[in-house]
């Protein structure tokens, strides 16, 4: 099973800092930075879209139908004419017609015949299918071999995170569809899949072996894998009743496609979320710092870090344990390391403090996973610190004094839970939680 990577706390993140400097001053470079955090945002907040492409007639829509879960998209060789096909997850179906150039309109329930009418340059169909909860569908009108209709192509392709190429099974990668894929960039074919259709033919099944092992050997660098598919029998091993044929399922190809297009998408999300966070920690996070810096200098009445030392000392001495636990020992070592930093500074920026605990919440985080440290029964601890950071981080985005409490409150509370938890504890205390 392919575990899709969330982005609710890439995506919270980047809304502070957009929230946070909403009212800034006015610079060229903050508001490329805002833009910049936009549109992670926006990346991480959508599907992850995935281009179904080829030839006419090498089965891309009946195979974007097979993953949909759902018969969206008319297939056949005499099917009814569209534009780009969008297939997105909605609570309530809904067709909404596109142009480019033009405001949009929506009909309820799946309507491509009427969609089509308005002659649109893309048409977007929602339907409530849990495939379609991380990725969305770009089932993209045909290229032809003797005309220039691979340059739409090539242009709808621009427009898609990954994408899969189907070439049909009796005639596999043709010299026309290699020009078209020449064109593609790197980036895109890092991305995508050569799936071979109606591998269920006898005439294709007969050579698949011999085909297989040429596509092999020319898909360094165009494609990640290449997959035979018998989509009509992956569809006949899903609808069978009174449940799924899986050992149809995966002998015609549909569990190994299905997986490489999750893997594929999941490895394009992951990436998006790595550069959002590089950008968050090396972009946003100085940049909020160095805002709260011209703030104070701006206005000298602005309290200072150190005016919450005293109540670090106060929270620390609340929560001495027995040393006869280790855990919390160290513990409480990392964070009088924290509170000696600041007596001996008083110009630590607030952001500068709530980083560093966020990073010493960070390693006992790590440090809790297997949990040999703690008591059995108290396996929620280290989730409490896996929420700790994300809330430290969040306090990160804000001004004031506030944050500081809030942090050292989180410590303190912390503190509490290790106290209840730690293996050589003399005595149990009252659990509390983050």
């Amino acid at each position: 099973m392919i575990e899709f990577p969330g982005t609710e706390q890439e995506v919270r993140q980047l809304e502070r800092f957009l929230s946070a400097t909403e009212e800034g001053p006015v610079s060229k470079e903050l508001d490329a930075l805002r833009g910049r955090a936009k549109e992670h945002a926006e990346r991480l907040s959508s599907a992850v879209s995935i281009g179904f492409a080829g030839e006419f007639g090498a089965g891309k829509s009946s195979l974007a139908n097979m993953l949909a879960g759902a018969d969206i998209l008319p297939t056949g060789p005499q099917h009814l004419p569209l534009p780009l096909v969008i297939v997105t997850h909605a609570e309530e179906p809904e067709t909404t017609v596109g142009w480019w150039d033009k405001p949009t309109k929506t009909y309820a329930g799946v309507a491509l015949e009427k969609a089509a009418a308005d002659e649109p340059d893309f048409i977007s169909v929602g339907v409530n299918s849990p495939a379609l909860r991380e990725i969305s569908l770009f089932d993209l009108p045909g290229s032809g071999a003797l005309d220039d209709s691979y340059k739409k192509t090539l242009e709808l392709l621009k427009f898609v995170d990954c994408a899969i190429w189907c070439t049909n099974g009796t005639n596999a990668w043709r010299e026309t569809e290699r020009h078209l894929w020449s064109q593609v960039p790197q980036e895109l074919r890092d991305n995508s899949l050569l799936v071979v259709t109606h591998a269920d033919l006898p005439t294709v099944r007969d050579s698949l072996d011999r085909v297989l092992d040429r596509l092999e050997s020319e898909r360094d660098g165009l494609f990640q894998s290449v997959i035979p598919i018998g989509t009509p029998v992956a569809v006949k091993a899903m609808s069978n009743e009174p449940e799924p044929d899986f050992a149809l399922w995966e002998s015609c190809g549909g569990q190994r496609l299905a997986e490489q297009v999750l893997e594929t998408a999941s490895t394009r999300r992951k990436r998006d979320i790595a550069a959002a966070r590089a950008d968050i920690e090396n972009l946003f996070l100085p940049a909020l710092a160095e805002l709260e810096r011209q703030t104070e200098a701006d206005d000298p009445e602005t309290p200072r870090p150190e005016a919450t030392a005293p109540t670090l000392q106060d929270s620390l001495s609340t929560v001495m344990p027995p040393l006869s636990n280790p855990v919390l020992q160290d513990w409480l070592d990392a964070i009088a390391g924290i509170y000696d930093d600041l007596k001996e500074s008083s110009d630590i920026p607030p952001a500068d403090f709530l980083r560093s605990c966020q990073e010493i919440v960070e390693d006992f985080a790590e440090r809790l996973e297997n949990g040999a440290e703690i008591d059995p029964a108290a396996d929620w601890i280290p989730r409490e610190f896996e929420k700790a950071t994300d809330l430290l981080l969040l306090l990160q985005f804000e001004s004031g004094d506030a944050p500081l409490r809030d942090a050292v409150s989180i410590l303190t509370q912390l503190g509490d839970s290790l106290a209840w938890a730690g293996t050589l504890a003399a005595a149990p205390q009252s659990r509390t939680g983050t």
